[in-house]
């Protein structure tokens, strides 16, 4: 196992931005679907399209947060 500073060293670059930018598209899809942190009133179509963005959101959020321990 390689040691945190080893780790900051060679973790990589490119997926890291991946994840940041699978974040900010699903984010934004949420966004589009809320105001002021409350949902919109949408069809069934749109409010079951903006519930698995933010499952997304989540699962990805926590990747990241093990990418970022370097396990």
């Amino acid at each position: 196992m390689q040691n945190i500073s080893e780790f900051e060293r060679t973790k990589p670059v490119q997926a890291y931005a991946a994840l940041d930018s699978a974040i900010a598209k699903y984010r934004q899809i949420v966004n589009e679907h809320t105001y002021q942190g409350k949902q919109l009133l949408m069809e069934s179509s749109d409010a079951q399209r903006a519930s698995l963005a933010q499952q997304i959101v989540s699962d990805l959020e926590g990747i990241k947060r093990v990418f970022l321990t370097g396990n």
